[in-house]
């Protein structure tokens, strides 16, 4: 792999001072302390269908020694500069908000409460440059398996905008799931959920169909096929549309440990358009001077 264009090293260092700050400026009973371990994904040129040796960072994951993933920063494709990032704050080993930063201004809120160690409730906020507003409280109910059976959103006044029920088979997946009510917008804007699985003789998930509706009136279903590695990670994925015609093939290698390390993506021609590939570095000493590749 090539090197890193400076721009983004110098984002990150900026980023990094940031974040520290941020979450040292709000009351929690916990923070992240550290940076631990840092994972990379990257992204090589491609030229004339062609990987070359020239690669960027995409994207930069911060964890602490107590494996809590505190700073996320998406970087730029074409100026490379690290301009949206989420942080992340904790009580404990439990997220309880995210702040999103777009374009490198603070645009969305999200809280979350926990009942029983389990999600409980996810409140959302619009954020502009003068004002702070209320979007949606999602609250949550689960049945004996730990699974969320029923998603109910409230406005401001706590007045009930819409419910949510899901369904799954007996391996556990969401096959469905369908939003009644229109006074308010599910937190992740889908109205309707249907899933077609087939799995394979391991139980392992070979096909899917999947058709999803939002709230902006979209409407799109496609079909996912996979193949597996002897270790039981996937090795391929097909991506079609609704008809069965191939749109894009995914190629997936991973380490010994089971973690991606890289990803070529093929469009329908079978010409190779994307490669993406993952690095994972721990940092032993808080001055991040001493950095190790796992």
């Amino acid at each position: 792999m090539g090197m890193i264009n400076l721009s983004a090293k110098k984002g990150i260092s900026i980023l990094f001072m940031l974040a520290v700050c941020a979450h040292s400026n709000f009351a929690q009973p916990e923070r992240p302390q550290n940076i631990y371990r840092v994972t990379v994904n990257s992204r090589y040129v491609i030229e004339n269908g062609e990987r070359t040796s020239k690669y960027f960072a995409i994207n930069q994951q911060f964890s602490d020694s107590l494996g809590r993933l505190h700073t996320e920063i998406d970087f730029d494709w074409e100026t490379h500069y690290p301009k949206n990032y989420r942080w992340h704050y904790f009580n404990g080993l439990q997220k309880v908000k995210t702040d999103f930063f777009i374009n490198e201004k603070l645009s969305r809120i999200e809280e979350f409460t926990y009942n029983n160690n389990r999600l409980a409730s996810l409140t959302q906020y619009a954020v502009s440059e003068n004002d702070t507003s209320f979007i949606v409280k999602e609250v949550y109910t689960y049945d004996s398996n730990n699974r969320i059976v029923k998603a109910e959103g409230y406005n401001i006044k706590e007045k009930k905008g819409y419910r949510a029920k899901l369904k799954y088979d007996e391996h556990g997946n969401e096959i469905y799931r369908k939003v009644k009510g229109k006074r308010l917008t599910p937190a992740d804007s889908i109205i309707f959920l249907e899933k077609i699985i087939e799995y394979d003789s391991l139980s392992r998930i070979s096909k899917e169909v999947i058709t999803i509706n939002t709230a902006n009136k979209t409407s799109k279903t496609k079909i996912f096929a996979y193949t597996y590695t002897d270790e039981g990670k996937i090795a391929e994925r097909r991506i079609m549309d609704s008809s069965g015609k191939l749109q894009k093939r995914e190629e997936l290698t991973h380490r010994k440990d089971g973690r991606i390390q890289q990803k070529k993506i093929f469009d329908e021609n079978d010409n190779l358009i994307d490669h993406l590939a993952w690095r994972y570095e721990i940092y032993k000493t808080s001055d991040r001077r001493h950095r190790t590749f796992e």
